[in-house]
Order: structure tokens, then sequence, then C-alpha cells
């Protein structure tokens, strides 16, 4: 049996995408399951509510010396215990290359693309015998939207604009409706606890042989947020501290204004005070090579 799962603290696309995996797999011959490796944000509950799909299991297993298949990430750190000595013989994925590395050869599909979903989405359609069903393609519609902030990210291409033009046609759905609709889950940060405001979309990097956590907030306004940020920053330092890291990194991001504010716990080489950028939306595209950036000068 093989595990389909995507990283740590999944976001939409790592779900969306296991679950359409996992079904592809089983109908070319392979069996396999989907798993999670957290609970669900509101946006990714909202998806499965409009395609009427059951969320997968939560992954509760080591998974040393099982065959495992990887969604939306290959950075070992971002993955469950034992993914080191686990058999990976599939990753589809639209990120760098991360640490993982294979004892066995395995079929691999990395592309610079908005979204892990729409490289889903290229497979499946093109295996003879095998027809996405409207669900199934609503929750890849979904995923695209929500990676590429409805198109709004510098990491959307051509490709990811085709794809979920199909895939809007496949679930019968309006296009500028849902996402409409999707975006007003992706932003609702009402009953969320400080922790599991943080652990929404959060995600475990090294970068210049520093171990880092970069979270991202994507709300509608900063105002949403306000009142929150100072139990935030107490947060952030609890669990920089508990994970043993070197620093912990939040991204929140306003898509009224396209615009993002980085904070950082305390002891970290950057800054004391809050970062703000303008047209900054993208944690892969844009963050991510600023830290790398400012960690190598």
């Amino acid at each position: 049996m093989i595990s389909v799962f995507g990283h740590l603290n999944p976001d939409s696309d790592s779900i969306c995408c296991s679950i359409v995996v996992s079904d592809w797999l089983n109908a070319t011959g392979r069996a396999a399951t989907a798993y999670r490796l957290g609970e669900l944000n509101p946006e990714t509950n909202f998806l499965l509510a409009e395609a009427q799909c059951i969320a997968p299991d939560l992954l509760e297993k080591n998974v040393a010396e099982e065959d495992v298949w990887l969604v939306d990430f290959s950075d070992l750190e971002q993955g469950p215990a034992g993914l080191s000595k686990s058999n990976v013989i599939g990753l589809i994925d639209h990120h760098r290359l991360g640490s993982l590395i294979t004892a066995e050869p395995l079929d691999a599909w990395i592309r610079k693309v908005g979204c892990c979903a729409t490289l889903v989405y290229d497979i499946v359609s093109q295996t003879d015998g095998y027809q996405l069903t409207p669900a199934h393609s609503l929750l890849l519609l979904g995923a695209i939207l929500s990676d590429t902030v409805g198109f709004q990210s510098p990491t959307t291409t051509a490709q990811d604009r085709l794809a979920a033009q199909k895939l809007a046609e496949l679930s019968h759905i309006d296009l500028h409706e849902f996402t409409l609709r999707l975006l007003n889950a992706k932003t609702d940060i009402s009953g969320l606890s400080i922790p599991r405001l943080l652990q929404k979309d959060e995600k475990n990097y090294v970068i210049n042989d520093k171990k880092l956590i970069l979270a991202q907030i994507e709300i509608s306004s900063f105002a949403a947020i306000e009142d929150k940020i100072s139990a935030i920053a107490e947060e952030m330092e609890k669990r920089a501290k508990h994970e043993g890291l070197d620093f912990y990194v939040l991204m929140v991001t306003s898509l009224s204004t396209s615009q993002s504010q980085i904070y950082f716990s305390a002891d970290n080489p950057i800054s004391q005070t809050p970062v703000t950028f303008d047209n900054m939306l993208s944690r892969k595209k844009q963050l991510v090579p600023w830290l790398n950036e400012v960690l190598n000068t």
C-alpha cells in the first residue's frame, strides 16, 4: 500500500493533491491511501464541503520502510517521522528540490508552476482511461486558486490559468464566483486560536544553516489581525524555543493591498522590528529568496 501525503501543517494544495493522486494510483493498479499531516485549515474545509469529499485520515504511523508518494514538498524536515528511511516511489511538486535523497529511482515531476495541482491535472488528464470526477476537478481547481491567490501571485503561470479554466468546466462551476468565495474562506481567521493561527500555514526550512519556521497568514486587511499581534509574537517565541529553531518568521499578507509584513522572533540576525514589502504575496518566490540573500550577506 502506497501512503500519499503532502507536507506538515497541510494547505489546500497538499490535501487536494493527496486525494486525487491516491485515486489516480488506485485506478492505475497501484493500491494507495491518502493521508494528511496535520489539522485542516478553514479554506480546505470549505473545499472539501463544496466537493462533498471526506478528509484524509491523519498519518500517525512512522513511514520508515513504507512505500510513500509525496505531493507538494521534497524537504525531509517538512515530512513525517521515518521519511528519510522510507521508499519514496513518487514525487509531484512545484517547489525547489529539497533535502530528499532516495535509495532507488522514482517517478518524479517537478515543474515551475504556481501549484502542485496544476501538475497533477496535467499528469492524470494524460492517463488513458482515467477520468477526473467533477468533485476531484473542483478540489484541484480550488488548490490552484488558493496557491496562486486567485491568479494574483507572481508564481502564477499560463499553465495554471489554462488548467483552472479546464477544471472549472469539468466541475461545472463559475470560475469568477467560485474564486471570490474561496478567497473569502482563505482569509477567514475567525475562531482560530493563536497557536492554530500560526499552524494554519507554516513550513520548516533550513537556510544558510539556520533552522527556521516560515509561517504565512493571509488576510483581507492588516486591521483584521492588529489586536492579535502581541499574542502572536509571544507564541512565536515559545515555538522557536520549543522547536529548537534559530528563529521564527511570520509573513502576514494583506490580499487587498498585496503588501506583506514580516515579523521575526527576538533572537534573529535580520531585524528586531517588522519589515513591510509592497507587492509581496508569495513565500516561495519572494520571501524565501529574500531570506536567502540577507542570511548570506
